[in-house]
């Protein structure tokens, strides 16, 4: 009987399988665990449905929540008890910089936790991101890091560095753009509260904004962010917002608005309330380039660990080749 499931196994692997490779206890050891917000149904849904073709591959687990130790430590244990012991964590985040210290401290890839430890309490029925749910903790409360056997390494990207993010941006305004040279283009971001940060998000933005800028002769190409958790910097970024639209409407023109989120168009409809602007509400997801990149990132996390590439071989179900 053994004898035959080693057989069937074989022939599985040779036949390019991925789904045997990634259920095979001796075959597979490397996993794959992605870190996102989290939100409401849809909004969690959109980051499934973009990560689902990847679990064809490897073993792989999703923790929502802005790097919080319990939902970290259920991924990490999901792993390890389908034999994972290397683990490639990739921070679905648009900065790189989003919660890495506090990752990195929870994950027990340094030994101290951050001076604000960002804490959430899962409400039901009240999405993670939602004020009422998020408590800053001094670094003396940070909780316990999490327990863990396996190797594990964590993406140094985010979401603004990959041109190929750009290209969505791209694709978005192409969708809704009909005359060019009537019509400007805003795309807005959530921003950061430190300043030199939030001027890192612009400039990352605006070199992602040249994908768009080459589609036609656009009367302008804005980005900006809202700077949506700090009060009195984000009413300053609202009328800035607003002023850019009501000059776009002006002399007939339309202006679109993208919004530069993973999932839906957060709080832009009420910053917009009473203007006239055009926008299908579309952010990043979905979209086939956020699996591909999520894929890209977890290869060289493996590659620096020195683990196995499950990726190497198969395609996507929507056979999208994922080596391309």
């Amino acid at each position: 009987m053994q004898l035959l499931a080693q057989i069937i196994l074989l022939i599985l692997f040779f036949s390019g399988i991925p789904t045997a490779v990634a259920d095979s206890p001796s075959s597979n050891k490397t996993g794959l665990l992605i870190m996102a917000h989290g939100g409401d149904i849809e909004w969690n849904d959109a980051v499934r449905k973009a990560v689902h073709p990847l679990q064809f591959f490897c073993p792989v687990e999703i923790a929502f929540g802005m790097a919080q130790r319990n939902s970290l430590q259920q991924a990490i244990y999901n792993l390890e008890s389908r034999g994972v012991d290397q683990v490639a964590v990739v921070r679905l985040f648009v900065a790189a910089e989003s919660f890495r210290h506090q990752t990195e401290y929870l994950l027990g890839l340094r030994s101290d936790p951050p001076n604000m430890f960002i804490a959430h309490s899962s409400h039901s029925g009240v999405p993670m991101t939602h004020p009422d749910s998020i408590h800053v903790l001094s670094s003396k409360m940070a909780p316990d890091q999490v327990q863990s056997k396996s190797i594990i390494t964590i993406n140094q990207d985010g979401l603004y560095d990959s041109e190929m993010i750009g290209e969505i941006i791209a694709t978005r305004v192409q969708n809704l753009s009909l005359h060019p040279e009537k019509e400007s283009v805003l795309i807005l971001a959530h921003g950061e509260g430190d300043d030199t940060i939030n001027q890192k998000w612009l400039l990352k933005l605006n070199l992602l904004a040249d994908s768009v800028r080459q589609l036609g002769p656009f009367r302008a190409v804005q980005v900006a962010t809202l700077r949506e958790d700090w009060h009195h910097k984000r009413s300053r970024a609202e009328k800035k917002i607003r002023q850019f639209v009501k000059k776009g409407n002006e002399n007939k023109g339309q202006v679109i608005v993208i919004p530069f989120r993973l999932f839906g168009f957060g709080p832009y409809r009420s910053v917009l309330k009473n203007l006239k602007y055009l926008s299908d509400g579309k952010a990043l997801l979905p979209h086939p380039a956020v699996t591909k990149w999520i894929k890209e990132q977890a290869v060289t996390c493996l590659q620096n660990m020195g683990a196995s590439n499950p990726f190497q071989t198969g395609k996507l179900s929507n056979e999208t080749d994922l080596n391309n």
